[in-house]
């Protein structure tokens, strides 16, 4: 959690630089002493000259700073800031075109290295309204352009980055009352990303090149009043929530990384994709899913021109505990990868005949559980211990599948775990339970591997015997079946047979 407090600040800048009408009414002295609340409940630091003419309140000089328990910081200089009532109940934010921002990271042996950026953003508007304790900001923008100018403190390196969204439009709302709420709405039609670096010292250049289009986020939090964000764990027992999601169209990049002559160039592609998270309560939850992803890499190590690889469908799925609880809390953790190819020419490496079948491959794991924390993940402590802080109580494999070359490999299961005997198993807290296996196709992708001398013989002899022992034939034509089990007396059983 070191730096929250510089996300929450760049968050703050987001919203004041780039940032985001309602119906109601509004002045420009309340417009502003809300944009210093939402500073000061975040942990930051604003200064300011204000004059006022008529309608209009100018604020002279307005720095943005924060500061993370490391020493790092972020500081953004929006220089002039007009607060313009419009007549409507609206308030018009006026702010220069361009303006300062910068970051300053400190390592474990207190060397600070300072990143410099310029923030560009022609045709920006921003209009508040709604009431003071309701507040909501829109913003639009045809182009916003953050640039790195210089990168000094650390071992010399010639960087040049940008960052451009086209297109762009927003919201930003609060409210406060028991808890300070914030709701958000982000949409872009493209974000572009060019990155080069040499490095002096020997040479090594990388280039990146990349592009997101149709972006469409939104993200809603509930912070309680007076909460430090930097102490993520008295936050979420106060009530800290915050959920929000992220969804975009064609995205992709290009990597081209030369190191000691030699080239290595790298692409990567999508379709869509969505990014979701949800941290509260006792725990967070974080989603990731890919439709189309296309990987390839070219490198004079390879013994081909290209390697590539596609997948039809990815998935990543996290959800785990942080706080300590008296109780066991849900976890779960989900991958899948389906419609997995690889070029012909990584298949010529080791099948130049084509013995096996390249049906595409699919890898799918669906974990959920309970498991009780001994101690809050959120402690910078945990980070440091060897120790796992943790009782696992229940295990349910809910799919696993594994489809390759012909075979097709799932399983289901259900453990509990009694964590008061960590003598049966040695350490560990003992299991019961069953896990049911279904094997198709297993024989027959041991024979082609024998065939193509990949498999000696006499090994595929003793894999066999084995899973003579785990396994008996199961409804169809070259399957296996297998129930694992682990009774309350500790032995473990494979189809009744007992094996420990």
């Amino acid at each position: 959690m070191t730096s929250l407090k510089t996300a929450s600040a760049l968050a703050i800048a987001a919203a004041f630089g780039l940032a985001l009408p309602a119906s109601a009414d509004v002045t420009a002295d309340q417009v502003w002493a809300a944009w210093k609340a939402i500073a000061q409940g975040s942990g930051q630091s604003m200064t300011g000259r204000e004059s006022r003419s008529g309608t209009t309140l100018t604020v002279e000089d307005l720095q943005v700073a924060s500061k993370d328990g490391q020493g790092g910081s972020v500081r953004v200089g929006l220089g002039q800031v007009a607060f313009a009532e419009r007549g409507d109940g609206s308030v018009e934010i006026r702010m220069p075109e361009t303006h300062p921002l910068t970051v300053e990271t400190r390592n474990a042996d207190g060397h600070v290295t300072a990143l410099d950026f310029t923030l560009r953003q022609p045709g920006f508007e921003m209009v508040a309204s709604g009431t003071p304790e309701a507040l909501k900001q829109d913003v639009t923008a045809p182009e916003v352009t953050l640039t790195l100018d210089r990168v000094s403190g650390g071992k010399p390196v010639d960087v040049q980055a940008r960052m451009t969204v086209f297109g762009m439009t927003g919201h930003y709302a609060q409210s406060q009352g028991g808890m300070r709420t914030f709701e958000s709405g982000f949409e872009a039609d493209r974000v572009q990303i060019d990155f080069a670096a040499t490095d002096p010292a020997d040479g090594t250049q990388v280039t990146l090149v990349g592009s997101v289009h149709d972006i469409d986020s939104s993200s809603d939090s509930r912070m309680p009043v007076g909460g430090d964000p930097t102490q993520l764990g008295q936050m979420l027992r106060a009530g800290f929530t915050s959920q929000g999601a992220l969804t975009h169209g064609a995205m992709g990049y290009t990597l081209d990384v030369t190191e000691k002559g030699d080239p290595t160039h790298v692409e990567v592609s999508a379709n869509s994709g969505r990014i979701g998270f949800d941290l509260g309560g006792t725990g967070m939850t974080y989603d990731v899913t890919g439709k189309d992803t296309r990987v390839a890499l070219s490198t004079p190590q390879l013994p081909m021109p290209q390697v590539e690889l596609q997948m039809a469908e990815t998935g990543l799925h996290f959800e785990m505990p942080l706080m300590q609880t008296e109780t066991p809390a849900d976890f779960g953790l989900g991958l899948r990868l389906a419609g997995v190819t690889v070029s012909k020419e990584v298949w010529a490496l080791f099948d130049p005949t084509g013995q096996l079948p390249r049906d595409p491959a699919t890898l799918i794991v669906d974990l959920a559980g309970k498991a009780r924390w001994l101690a809050d993940l959120t402690d910078p402590a945990i980070a440091s211990s060897d120790d796992v802080p943790a009782e696992l109580h229940a295990l349910n494999v809910k799919d696993l599948r594994l489809q390759v070359a012909g075979a097709d490999l799932t399983g289901s299961g259900d453990f509990t775990f009694d964590n008061a005997d960590k003598v049966t198993f040695s350490g560990i807290a003992r299991p019961e339970g069953t896990l049911s296996l279904r094997l198709a196709g297993g024989n027959g992708l041991m024979d082609k591997l024998v065939a193509m001398g990949l498999i000696p013989q006499d090994q595929a002899m003793g894999l066999r015997m084995m899973m003579g022992m785990f396994a008996r034939p199961g409804d169809g034509p070259d399957t296996m079946v297998s129930e694992i089990t682990v009774n309350g007396q500790g032995q473990v059983l494979a189809n009744g047979q007992r094996l420990r």
